[in-house]
């Protein structure tokens, strides 16, 4: 009888304090990157480039928060009572889209590219890094250094990281000195050529594939009046069956000249999960994806300054212990 294959430990649990605007009401937001969290807890590498399945995430708030009530302001300066909302809660991701994917794969095979001819050169092979790793950023919008919080434990101690370098490009890019730029998978490039701070690999990518025309079938060089597609034509009925076949459902279902994900075509991350904390200030959402181990925590609380625990868990898996599939 075959010896049963022993399961690899990790720790799947991820506890994060996110605070709130000292403005009831207003939203704030906070990213998270797992895989760089997992690496730190794990004293182990866990690539960036993976597709990680998240199995719940848990809310509380260090307040009460009640659906709908009533709270005293008196205590805070300038305040009166007012009607208390509900907390809410919605995490964010790239979408698991085709494009987003061969994206990720585009810039994946680009940046190894440009480091294999540096590790081709005679005698450089030992500066290849021991946690060599492609890591990008999930939106541009804060690139290049948006604050990625960091974990807790149930004191609130911060966990305690290692070197988590995001990739860099270099490039002549058309002038004389080298032009160093990270990757973001959403929005538009931030920067102009020569000074790029950080590019946009679906932009990037929508940009340099080759679009189909609008209109299929082509319509401009169509006679409706041809003689013989109207040889059964009794009074207008072909003309009328063939104009609507030449002008409806002949233009793509989906805008030709920008990608969801790019600038201008929802350059934010998707919402995947969310909800309003209950009367116990607490709530729990279920599983989902995250390209990457990247999230986007947006958050909103009727108490100023209110701090919420998100505890994130993983799901089990054969990647060291991790649920966490090859892009």
């Amino acid at each position: 009888m075959a010896a049963k294959k022993s399961k690899t430990p990790a720790v799947r649990y991820l506890r994060y304090n996110l605070t709130n605007s000292e403005n009831p009401g207003t939203e704030t937001s906070h990213y998270i990157d797992l895989a760089r969290d997992l690496s730190a807890i794990n004293r182990r590498l866990y690539r960036q480039g993976r597709d990680y399945h998240v199995k719940r995430v848990s809310i509380v708030s260090s307040n009460t928060i009640a659906a709908t009530g009533w709270i005293d302001y008196d205590s805070l300066p300038g305040s009166d009572n007012i009607t208390q909302n509900a907390g809410r809660i919605t995490v964010s991701t790239i979408p698991d889209s085709w494009m987003a994917r061969n994206a990720w794969r585009r810039g994946f095979e680009m940046w190894n590219k440009m480091n294999k001819r540096v590790f081709d050169m005679p005698d450089s092979a030992t500066i290849k890094p021991k946690y060599h790793d492609f890591k990008i950023r999930a939106i541009g919008a804060y690139a290049p250094t948006p604050a990625y919080v960091v974990p807790v434990d149930n004191g609130g101690a911060a966990l305690a990281l290692g070197e988590w370098s995001y990739s860099e490009m270099v490039t002549p890019d058309g002038t004389t000195g080298a032009d160093e730029f990270l990757l973001h998978m959403l929005g538009q490039h931030i920067g102009g050529a020569g000074v790029r701070a950080s590019v946009g690999l679906l932009k990037s990518y929508a940009d340099t594939r080759a679009t189909m025309d609008i209109n299929d079938p082509a319509t401009f060089h169509v006679d409706v009046n041809d003689p013989i597609l109207n040889l059964f034509d009794d009074g207008t009925v072909v003309d009328e069956v063939a104009d609507n076949l030449l002008t409806a459902n002949e233009d793509t279902p989906y805008n030709v000249s920008a990608y969801p994900g790019e600038d201008g075509n929802m350059s934010r991350p998707l919402v995947v999960q969310q909800t309003t904390l209950g009367a116990d200030g607490r709530a729990t959402v279920g599983s989902f994806s995250a390209l990457c181990g990247l999230l986007e925590v947006e958050i909103t609380s009727p108490l100023p300054n209110d701090v919420y625990s998100v505890l994130v868990e993983l799901a089990p898996g054969n990647y060291r212990g991790i649920a966490a599939d090859v892009i």
